[in-house]
């Protein structure tokens, strides 16, 4: 018996607050495992649970040790899928958030060839504009994204580089003008999107800024670009969104001269979490 079992099996009987239970999942006698539990608050002489009757409650030393077990048993579990991962074929749930133009462009148009190899595998796909957080919200892979700074949890992994572009609808133009300098936008019309920092309203080359505020806040690109094509105000996209709609007229780019260019396009998955057969997979085929 390791002093590493007895952690878990304290975990389990605080996860489910019973000795019963916890003996019922862990196959073992409701009495062995009182022993260990025991054992272990002897050991270091800390009291982990107060009783009574046939209820348990944590101390608060009790949560404290959760919380730390919680965190080594994902690790533990980690290390055990390494141990026997390496040629096994992806199984369970890959759950990925992903931003809508690669959903539609890389991933879509191979998924039914990518399941038809994997068939055990089991996909979460969530279409959003936001970078998730990975560890809160259980996400094994972000796609398509750009973090505003640095993140010490996450491996980032460019899947290309793209310019931004400013642009507005013809009609707009019309009624407003043209931006000859960066200081005109102060008297245009502005539309953001929710999730792009106010320092990074407008991606600019690093020796430039603006000071300009939206007047109207969206939280799709799609939305951004209707409302754009409809006249109501500027709205600076990526290249790759808006190429088609500046090849229509649709929408016409100005002051490209300060833009950024250059700027990395992402995925992400944890630093601290093991990449499983399923996500090396899905990188494998989808991104590189």
């Amino acid at each position: 018996m390791s002093g590493l079992d007895r952690f878990e099996y304290f975990a389990c009987v605080a996860e489910l607050n019973s000795l019963t239970r916890a003996a019922t999942k862990l196959k073992m006698t409701k009495a062995s495992l009182s022993k260990h539990i025991k054992k272990l608050e002897q050991d270091y002489k800390i009291d982990l649970f107060t009783r009574s009757g046939q209820r348990l409650h944590l101390t608060a030393q009790g949560q404290l040790l959760l919380d730390q077990c919680r965190r080594l048993q994902k690790e533990l579990d980690e290390t055990r899928a390494i141990c026997t991962g390496f040629h096994d074929e992806p199984d369970g749930t890959l759950n990925i958030t992903i931003f809508e133009y690669f959903a539609n462009k890389i991933l879509f148009p191979k998924l039914q060839q990518f399941l038809k190899i994997y068939p055990k595998l089991k996909m979460l796909i969530n279409i959003n504009e936001r970078v998730p957080d990975l560890e809160k919200e259980n996400i094994d892979l972000a796609i398509g994204f750009s973090l505003p700074s640095p993140n010490e949890i996450v491996i980032q992994k460019s899947m290309g580089k793209t310019r931004y572009v400013l642009c507005g609808s013809p009609e707009y133009f019309k009624e407003y003008g043209v931006p000859e300098e960066l200081q005109d936008l102060l008297q245009h019309k502005y539309i953001g999107h929710v999730s792009r920092p106010s320092s990074r309203l407008i991606k600019l080359k690093p020796e430039y800024k603006s000071n300009i505020k939206p007047y109207l806040i969206v939280n799709t690109v799609a939305a951004m670009v209707e409302c754009a094509k409809s006249g109501l105000g500027l709205i600076q996209i990526p290249l790759y969104i808006a190429q088609p709609l500046l090849d229509n007229n649709q929408l016409i780019g100005v002051l490209e001269e300060y833009q950024a260019v250059d700027e990395n396009i992402y995925y992400y998955y944890s630093k601290f979490r093991y990449v499983q057969p399923k996500v090396r997979k899905f990188i494998d085929y989808f991104l590189l």
